[in-house]
């Protein structure tokens, strides 16, 4: 009895003692600060936090992996990872480039693009496009990319469209300058909490655009074999009660 007890022990603790064995100690993962996914309050800049933040040291953590986030520009965590110096980056989107020296994991945030609206309004069109037809206005955050599809939407309806920053569609929707705006299912309620403009607006049902996240590790200084392991306890994690509460934690209903 003993002896299958032990057995038993072993098949448990093998995986993680290998995804250990793999690890770079401790990894380095590079981030810049963009509430709700990655940052830190300006009084505790030691105590990173976020969505990301939360999933990736909880399955990092399952693998028995020590974990260091180092906070840099974005241009130069990617400038570090092509050179091994930062081994992983979270909320990455994946290109040609950035795969020349980068392996990506499994998706774990959707990345969803939603319009936001006032919480008085009702509208009935079920996607951007018939929205937009309407004759309705619309904010985009300046210098953002959408996906192709709603891209040529928007050019299509240039004169109703306007290109600014995030605090500036949030005014402008609050003085009825425009009837919507596109946000981030997850960065929007962070910003509209910081400004104080919670109560104010609200999510409409459509979906206008989605473009999931993966985290991302250097090729210089990650295994295949790690991404592999990687992957494993990143599926594993988002099965558990433990993920749905960092999720509802950091989503558009909390």
């Amino acid at each position: 009895m003993k002896w299958i007890s032990y057995c038993l022990l072993c098949g448990l603790w093998a995986p993680m003692a290998f995804a250990k064995a793999l690890c770079p100690e401790p990894i380095q993962v590079g981030y810049d600060n963009w509430p709700p996914y990655h940052y830190h309050e300006a009084d505790s800049p030691q105590q990173v936090r976020g969505y990301a933040v939360e999933v990736l040291t909880a399955v990092l953590s399952s693998m028995q992996c020590k974990v260091n986030y180092v906070e840099l520009p974005w241009k130069r965590v990617l400038h570090e990872m092509e050179y091994g110096e930062i081994d992983m980056a979270m909320e990455a989107n994946i290109n040609d480039e950035r795969a020349r020296y980068a392996w990506f994991s499994d998706a774990y945030n959707p990345g969803r693009t939603l319009l936001w609206v006032r919480k008085d309004s009702n509208y009935s069109e079920p996607d951007l496009a018939s929205w937009l037809a309407k004759g309705y206005t619309l904010g985009v955050t300046k210098e953002y990319f959408y996906g192709d599809e709603v891209m040529a939407l928007l050019g299509r309806y240039a004169k109703q469209v306007s290109e600014v920053s995030d605090k500036q569609n949030y005014d402008k929707l609050a003085r009825g300058r425009i009837d919507g705006f596109l946000g981030d299912m997850l960065a929007t309620p962070s910003g509209l909490k910081k400004e104080g403009r919670s109560g104010q607006f609200a999510s409409h049902p459509m979906v206008v655009y989605e473009s999931p996240s993966f985290f991302m590790l250097s090729k210089r200084s990650v295994s295949p074999q790690f991404l592999q392991q990687f992957n494993q306890a990143l599926t594993a994690f988002k099965g558990t009660d433990a993920y749905d509460i960092i999720w509802q934690r950091y989503g558009p209903g909390r």
